[in-house]
């Protein structure tokens, strides 16, 4: 049996929903597909090889859409593996063995004598401690191929009747999938008949150092202890570059709340503080101030919490900040950091993990 990978550091934290826009046509209609399920098995083995763990990111930070969405540093990450996850004769795979029947016809190989062909080279690599991708074939015509999937199979184990495959399902997320064979086919725990599965080839990959939401979700936040931030909608840290308060993929600026409570909750009003300079707002501008807690006119400065759902600010909370002095909520897109009006997808931020 190999090392145990823990599921819950080395899988993203949302499952599989994302939907892709592949082309718009020229009545405006835009031409979609399901899933980035190559990406993420992608992803989780490249995070895997370099001994890091996958960025987390629950799913409800992105209520109610439940994935990072296009322009997310995630997002567009697993995007760019999807597609490399097609760059390979390997891929051909989806669409031939869909046509093909489950048992052989004739002289043909059917899904099931090819899939006994692939298993011992899958359970060598295995065995060796080495985790593999595998394309799960369920398609029964090439028209259906896009329903196939792939997952990184990371351990195998003897059972009863033959072995007992350990998995990571981008489906599945946070937990350990098992699969086995069957009369039927083979039956993943997660409740899936898959009618077969092939070693898809993959080439591994440095992943880009991807900002990540707090591992310490349930962690009230307390006046005095320092934070990093990272914007929802993008995964981009705030940081301070060339003066100010900017958006980046990567950064280590820590930002002290002062004042409020001993324990901040929805509606408590904070300053953020980096060094001896405190986030504000002059006309519609983030910029740096004075960490006194006044506004440049004189008057109070400050952040109001807003808290998703109230209560308690957590560390694993969606929060909106309004700026006390303009009424400006804090946003951000993936071109810069800006403020904003309208309580929208934009004004979302919660605790990263520290880098």
């Amino acid at each position: 049996m190999t090392e145990s990978i823990d599921p819950a550091r080395a899988a993203y934290a949302f499952a599989n929903r994302f939907v892709n826009v592949l082309v718009t046509l020229p009545n405006g209609t835009p031409l979609r597909t399901a899933g980035r399920c190559g990406g993420m098995s992608y992803s989780v083995l490249d995070h895997v090889t370099s001994g890091r763990d996958v960025p987390t990111w629950p799913a409800g930070l992105f209520a109610p859409g439940r994935v990072p969405p296009d322009g997310h540093l995630v997002a567009d990450h697993l995007r760019a593996r999807q597609l490399d996850s097609f760059r390979s004769v390997s891929a051909l795979r989806f669409v031939t063995w869909s046509a093909l029947p489950d048992r052989d016809l004739g002289p043909l190989a059917g899904v099931r004598t090819r899939t006994r062909r692939e298993l011992p080279g899958i359970l060598r690599a295995l065995a060796e401690g080495r985790p593999v991708v595998l394309g799960m074939v369920v398609a029964r015509h090439l028209l259906r191929a896009g329903d196939n999937h792939q997952v990184v199979a990371t351990g195998v184990s003897r059972g009863a009747t033959g072995p007992v495959l350990t998995l990571l399902d981008p489906n599945s997320p946070g937990r350990e999938v098992s699969l086995v064979e069957t009369p039927e086919g083979w039956h993943a725990s997660n409740g899936r008949l898959w009618r077969g599965f092939f070693r898809h080839a993959y080439a591994p990959r440095t992943p880009p150092a991807l900002p990540s939401a707090s591992r310490r979700p349930t962690v009230r936040v307390r006046p005095g202890a320092p934070l990093a931030l990272v914007h929802v909608a993008t995964g981009r840290l705030l940081v301070v570059a060339d003066g100010g308060p900017a958006l980046r993929a990567t950064g280590t600026t820590t930002w002290t709340p002062t004042g409020g409570p001993a324990l901040l909750t929805d509606g408590a009003t904070v300053s953020l503080v980096t060094g001896d300079r405190a986030l504000t707002v002059v006309g519609t501008t983030p910029v740096l101030g004075s960490a006194d807690g006044t506004a440049a006119d004189g008057t109070a400065d400050g952040w109001r919490v807003v808290v998703d759902g109230g209560g308690p600010w957590r560390q694993g909370s969606r929060v909106r900040l309004l700026h006390t002095a303009t009424g400006a909520l804090l946003a951000g897109t993936a071109d810069a950091l800006t403020t904003s009006w309208t309580p929208d997808a934009c004004t979302w931020w919660t605790i990263a993990t520290t880098p």
